[in-house]
């Protein structure tokens, strides 16, 4: 089959009907997509990690450097930097357990993920110290997409001397008076970090489900980074979104299920998608989230056809999955070419981004 990129969508209702296989699609590299090299003037990346990943997933997972994402954007020229995550790491997620306000989910990103936000803060210091840098691209996978908006936002970690700053004391009280001056989360006047000039997601659940259909299983922090700064909330103060999703599985279970043995791929698509959305049955997808939760509104959109969530086979992460995710060599131009595209409209207001494109800009569909 050839493969053809697709007109731009204005919205995900608008993508053609997809010639679903056994309730799958394979991905098929356009044959019009080139090889995305980094611009000279390129910021450095920053891949904030998803939700029980480690950094060796990004680096070199299942002991490939070859095969790393890191690795395949730095051959193209672009400098990765990883936060430094341990799989372990992810059980200091659980002290927020213990509090009232999980239970009843109002949690903010305190305390449960307030050691990732600092390690995102660390790491973008160390990319701008390196590299000469003012500012960096944060690539979010997975959970870490609306973490990565989360630290977009946070008045900690916007002051000048940065969360690994040599004068503790100075460093603190940037802190407190960023933070005492800053208007609360979601209200005019709310600034960006200035060190962002744009947040790529994922396969990133940019909200938790309806409350009526399931439970927010970050006891509420997901929820409230979504409410406080909801969309593309930044595109007026010049910070470019991408977000991307995979269209691969669409969920279907049978109940009683009729077939013994582990859950195949449309099976696994269908829970997962019901804890991140509230439905599975029909609901298309990268496996893990759902097509709707993953794009933000106001954010530049890509759709890929075939595309996999992560580089684990589905349900573990010691098992290479065999089959294409984001970071996949095939896949990673997909989402460079329209970050390079976007890259320089960074800094300008909404108006005169919609001048320059000549009106909206929706969802691509690359199968």
């Amino acid at each position: 089959m050839t493969a053809v990129v697709r007109p731009v969508y204005t919205s995900v209702e608008e993508l053609p009907e997809a010639l679903w296989k056994e309730n799958q699609l394979r991905w098929a590299r356009p044959n019009s997509l080139p090889r995305v090299d980094a611009p000279a003037d390129a910021p450095p990346i920053v891949i904030l990690p998803g939700f029980g990943n480690a950094t060796t997933d990004y680096t070199a997972p299942f002991g490939n450097k070859e095969a790393a994402i890191a690795t395949r954007l730095a051959v193209r020229g672009w400098q990765p930097f990883v936060v430094p995550v341990e799989r372990k790491d992810w059980f200091k997620v659980a002290r927020a357990i213990f509090t009232r306000k999980f239970w009843s989910s109002q949690l903010t990103t305190e305390p449960g993920y307030t050691w990732y936000l600092e390690r995102v803060a660390e790491t973008v210091e160390r990319a701008l110290k390196e590299t000469g840098a003012a500012q960096v691209v944060l690539v979010g996978h997975s959970a870490g997409g609306w973490l990565g908006r989360a630290y977009l936002a946070d008045a900690r970690y916007q002051h000048s001397d940065g969360a690994g700053g040599d004068d503790a004391a100075t460093s603190a009280a940037a802190t407190s008076s960023a933070a005492a001056s800053r208007p609360p989360p979601g209200t005019q006047g709310s600034r960006p970090n200035p060190r962002v000039r744009a947040v790529v997601t994922l396969g990133t659940p940019q909200r938790p489900p309806p409350a009526e259909k399931k439970r927010d299983m970050t006891g509420g922090a997901q929820g409230w980074v979504d409410r406080s700064y909801p969309g593309a909330h930044f595109a007026d103060a010049g910070v470019r979104y991408v977000t991307v999703c995979g269209r691969t599985v669409r969920g279907h279970r049978e109940f009683p299920r009729q077939r013994k043995g582990p859950r195949i791929p449309e099976e696994y698509a269908y829970d997962s998608y019901t804890e991140v959305c509230g439905d599975g049955e029909g609901i298309a997808g990268d496996c893990v989230v759902p097509l709707d939760s993953a794009l933000l509104p106001g954010a530049r959109h890509v759709v890929l056809d075939g595309v996999f969530h992560s580089m684990s086979r589905i349900g573990t992460f010691d098992e290479e999955s065999g089959v294409v995710w984001y970071g996949s060599e095939d896949v990673l131009d997909a989402w460079l070419a329209p970050l390079v595209e976007e890259l320089p409209l960074a800094g300008a207001s909404a108006e005169v981004l919609v001048a320059r494109r000549g009106g909206a800009q929706g969802p691509e569909l690359l199968a």
